[in-house]
């Protein structure tokens, strides 16, 4: 009997050792972490982001339930990933889908809009942290996009991101070497050297503005009063999108 009280003692003291020993992990969000050597491992996380009212980027080295994001970000804040692109240079669309009812889920790149004032958010959470690399690409017409999170300091001449002076927007324009972009975050890099517009869609995918594009160019058709499609406009009534206008 003495054996067994004794065996438990022990086995509770080894437990309150090693829950006392709980790895406890600060994520740095401006130089970044080096978060290999906590690969898989349940650690109390803490790390401070500075928000944007509007659009900001987070990429994190831990998941964060819906629970946590509306806690931290507020219940009125969205979370997009970039499922598609479409375009060349002149005007390349980034369609970008809501994914706030999966969490955030570690290693991947998102946008934030946060809603409230301009102000660091204290993010404490146990967690999984998990390395990797953070990346989506998309091609089109010959052009392959990059979004990126980064879990360290980056600068360049040839990489995108959102300035804070435009996050009412989530505007990815060039933000040049000396700019650079913080840990945490999240830049665009396009395949080749040209420059590319980009042009932010939301929740809108490919096919969808595809076809809104025709239907748009159907809108456009003009008929007769008696509703008969014409070639073009002719003198009398004309009815284009539903509007009438005549022609003397």
């Amino acid at each position: 009997m003495m054996k067994k009280f004794t065996l438990a003692a022990v086995l509770l003291s080894m437990s309150l050792f090693a829950s006392a020993q709980s790895k406890s992990v600060t994520i740095s969000s401006i130089n970044g972490t080096n978060v290999e050597q906590y690969d898989g491992q349940v650690a109390d996380v803490k790390m401070n982001r500075y928000m944007f009212t509007g659009w900001n980027t987070v990429s994190f080295p831990f998941d964060l339930s819906t629970d946590k994001i509306n806690e931290y970000f507020g219940n009125d804040c969205r979370l997009e990933a970039l499922t598609d692109i479409s375009g060349d240079e002149n005007a390349m669309k980034l369609y970008f889908q809501d994914k706030k009812s999966e969490g955030i889920k570690a290693n991947t790149p998102y946008i934030l809009y946060f809603t409230g004032e301009p102000q660091n958010v204290r993010i404490t959470t146990e967690s999984t942290i998990q390395a990797g690399e953070s990346k989506v690409s998309f091609s089109a017409n010959g052009y392959t996009v990059n979004f990126n999170g980064t879990d360290k300091i980056m600068s360049g001449d040839n990489i995108y991101g959102i300035f804070a002076k435009d996050n009412a927007e989530s505007k990815f324009v060039k933000i040049g070497e000396a700019t650079g972009c913080y840990a945490t975050r999240c830049y665009i890099t396009v395949d080749g050297d040209k420059d590319v517009n980009f042009i932010p869609v939301h929740n809108e995918n490919t096919a969808t503005a595809i076809n809104k594009v025709a239907a748009d160019k159907a809108n456009d058709k003009i008929y007769d009063i008696n509703g008969v499609q014409k070639k073009a406009a002719s003198k009398g009534i004309n009815i284009v999108k539903g509007k009438k206008f005549a022609v003397k």
